[in-house]
């Protein structure tokens, strides 16, 4: 990895370069691209029914896009895999995917997947189930998407941004970012471990799945996917988003997983970078 060569924008450079191709104004097949949000859930009766209005009530909002959702559903017991079925059945711009396995990786790994090939998702966004992302922030992340970017970053840590956490929780998401920026060394990243995000097909697809921690139970895949995405060449940006605690469910995050994943990976990317064999 060659932390030089990668640069995320702030989200307020007004004066910053945007790339020449224009998403947003249609396909050459004369539709409209797609925007996917793919939610993982496991065990969310309590808010996904709300979440999938909510964020299709965006739709107003984005007349150039077409959106849809799609819950990647862990097999939850509590009944989210049957409420989201009925919901699917009367809405075609809901989708269901039962990923028959728990996990924030192959959640989301397998749901973007699913998203290209069978919903034809031109534009993927990640966001949670649990209303700590705030739905109305959709339509700024398609804005630069449709601008020219290929990643757009919903950062807790830049200006504008209004967030609400537990101190435990600011201090972990902190401290993890800061090891991550000191280790790898990409520039202009603020927020690694979020999970609101968008980004193209086309970048997807260049992430090689042996290159992501997707199997992992615990939520290093959020931040090693994003790496993932900026080593590929993406150009991206970063913008301010609201983030409040879950008011719904319970938090499935195993904390000292977290943490030792964070350590671990931080440290390997370090040693890849002091040992890789100069250029000729």
């Amino acid at each position: 990895m060659d932390s030089n060569n990668i640069n995320v924008e702030d989200h307020d450079q007004g004066g910053s370069s945007v790339p020449d191709q224009r998403r947003g104004t249609g396909n050459p097949d004369g539709r409209r691209p797609r925007a996917v949000v793919v939610t993982p859930t496991y065990d969310e009766k309590e808010s996904i029914a709300d979440l999938i209005a909510v964020v299709l009530a965006e739709q107003k909002n984005v007349p150039n896009f077409d959106l849809h959702i799609l819950v990647a559903d862990g097999h939850s017991r509590d009944g989210t895999l049957e409420i989201v079925g009925k919901l699917a059945e009367t809405n075609s711009n809901t989708h269901l995917l039962d990923v028959e396995e728990r996990g924030i990786g192959v959640g989301l790994y397998k749901g973007f997947h699913h998203a290209i090939d069978c919903l034809g998702a031109d534009i993927l966004i990640e966001i949670d189930a649990d209303f700590q992302h705030n739905p109305e922030d959709i339509p700024r992340f398609l804005k630069e998407i449709s601008n020219g970017y290929d990643v757009v970053i919903g950062s807790r840590f830049v200006a504008d941004s209004d967030i609400s956490m537990s101190f435990f929780r600011l201090t972990l998401s902190v401290g993890a970012n800061q090891m991550m920026r000191m280790m790898i060394g990409v520039k202009g990243v603020t927020d690694f471990t979020t999970s609101y995000r968008a980004f193209t097909k086309e970048v997807f697809l260049k992430v090689s799945p042996e290159s992501v921690t997707w199997q992992e139970k615990s939520f290093i895949f959020v931040p090693v996917f994003l790496v993932r995405l900026l080593e590929c060449g993406a150009h991206a940006r970063e913008i301010s988003v609201t983030e409040h605690p879950r008011s719904r469910g319970y938090s499935k995050m195993i904390y000292w997983r977290y943490i030792y994943d964070i350590i671990r990976f931080s440290i390997k990317s370090r040693l890849d970078i002091i040992l890789k064999p100069d250029g000729p």
